[in-house]
């Protein structure tokens, strides 16, 4: 079986019994913490690769990359996959977890960069008419550019609008070189 069939299913497994539990949330909060410990420090993979790293080891590394608190739902579900030797998969098991959850829940991530820090009262209106157009919840994240210049890039799923000045300079800048 390929990678992602595998991750899949255990994926799947662990929604379904999350959702049974009624601990989907707090499952989908520990995945959360655990994609981002595995995207902000690529060694976590080497050290769940590593033979020498023990099991109790490895649990412990899992559990605080799950985040401060993990429910006793995600503990088990890590001895389980550590026990079936696929903690090489976990990157891919939370990613999809969190997929499933996002889909079930009917969440969509909004990415929103300024050229400078804007308000919260500015980001909460943004974020309502998102969720009136969409019919759906939002999981709003934004961060400070100031290669933007001005203006805004927003990413909604997979559409983006890019209304930042170092984008239009960039165009006309081009369109210039174009014309000589």
């Amino acid at each position: 079986m390929d990678i992602g069939t595998i991750s899949s299913r255990y994926a799947k497994a662990l929604f379904s019994l999350a959702k049974d539990k009624e601990q989907e949330s707090r499952v989908y909060d520990d995945m959360k913490m655990l994609a981002d410990s595995f995207s902000m420090e690529p060694e976590l993979r080497g050290a769940l690769s590593n033979p020498i790293v023990s099991v109790p080891e490895k649990v412990k590394l899992l559990t605080a990359a799950g985040g401060i608190e993990v429910c006793e739902l995600y503990s088990r579900f890590i001895n389980l996959v550590l026990a079936h030797k696929r903690e090489t998969l976990l990157p891919f098991i939370a990613y999809i977890y969190i997929h499933l959850y996002r889909k079930e829940k009917k969440i969509t991530r909004v990415r929103f960069d300024t050229a400078v820090a804007v308000d919260d009262a500015v980001k909460s209106h943004l974020q309502d008419k998102l969720r009136k157009e969409t019919g759906c919840t939002i999981e709003f994240s934004g961060h400070v550019e100031p290669e933007l210049i001005g203006g805004f890039r927003l990413r909604i799923g997979n559409y983006r609008i890019d209304a930042s000045y170092a984008t239009q300079l960039r165009d006309i800048r081009t369109g210039l070189l174009e014309n000589r």
